[in-house]
């Protein structure tokens, strides 16, 4: 169980299907790494902080795929992260693979994984408004309500930037209203002439784990990866478009 524990975490770091509310919320969550249609983003993560690790990566459809690369000891496990919130976890002799729960992805480990993967229009509903600056950059920070018990968080503020439409920082609230976590973003990748994300850090009460993004791959990739019956198959590497 501590394994497993240590690397929930992997799971995911992209964002679910989007939902038409808002023109600047749906331009910040495609530079997060959001394809729509058949079209699909491949990556190498890097974490560091009290945890390291590395991973291979691939969403599409709003369904997260993730392979350990390191540490060796881990070394092919995989991880699954449907666009309705479910989590799975598969390791070389497990038989199938194992669910995630809810009250997992809230503490340790799991906690990273569910804040990369948690989409911040698919989920949650906009309550409000209003202009706000991030590190000195006008933007403006969203309040937003989760839809049901089910999600992980009962409140989200979202601070996106008025050049670009890029997400800055996320506030994680729990239903008592208390801050549980943050996350901020950079974007010094590009995709089709355009920046994407490049780090991902997530900070709570003790301590503050790192996620860089890089070797990103824009391509098509088979239904079959992000299907939990096949998480002990080989990983599909796409070609770089």
């Amino acid at each position: 169980m501590k394994k497993l524990s240590l690397l929930l975490f992997l799971s995911g770091f992209l964002s679910l299907p989007l939902v038409a509310q808002d023109a600047a919320l749906l331009a910040a969550e495609k530079a997060r790494g959001i394809m729509t249609g058949n079209t699909g983003v491949q990556w190498t993560v890097t974490v560091s902080g009290d945890k390291k690790a590395r991973f291979l990566a691939t969403s599409k459809g709003g369904t997260i795929h993730a392979e350990v690369i390191e540490p060796a000891d881990a070394q092919g496990r995989k991880y699954l992260a449907e666009a309705k919130g479910a989590m799975w976890f598969w390791k070389p002799g497990l038989s199938r693979a194992v669910s995630v729960s809810k009250k997992q992805r809230l503490s340790g480990d799991a906690a990273i994984g569910d804040i990369a993967s948690t989409s911040f229009v698919e989920g949650y509903k906009v309550i409000g408004n209003e202009p706000a600056e991030y590190n000195g950059e006008p933007g403006t920070v969203y309040s937003m309500k989760a839809n049901s018990l089910g999600d992980t968080y009962a409140m989200i503020k979202y601070w996106v930037s008025d050049k670009g439409n890029l997400g800055k920082k996320a506030e994680f609230f729990a239903k008592s209203g208390n801050l549980l976590r943050t996350s901020t973003m950079e974007y010094n990748n590009s995709i089709n002439g355009g920046p994407f994300l490049s780090k991902m850090v997530i900070q709570d009460s003790s301590r503050t784990i790192t996620l860089q993004f890089s070797d990103v791959k824009i391509g098509s990739f088979p239904d079959s990866l992000f299907d939990k019956n096949n998480l002990g198959g080989k990983t599909f590497n796409a070609p770089r478009k």
